[in-house]
């Protein structure tokens, strides 16, 4: 679930880049999508050990 989420939002950014909401490029984003995929990983691990116990 939480992939589908981090995709959501990055898909939402590229949209409203599109339409010319935001003026942000890809340069300014790839540490934010970095610390998503980072993010994402913690939580699936999280999950996966409370899960467990």
């Amino acid at each position: 679930m939480a992939v589908g989420v981090v995709l959501v939002v990055i898909g939402t950014i590229f949209l409203l880049e599109a339409l010319g909401v935001l003026d942000v490029g890809i340069n300014e984003l790839w540490p934010v999508i970095l610390i998503a995929i980072g993010l994402v990983i913690v939580y699936e691990r999280m999950r996966r050990y409370y899960r467990r116990r």
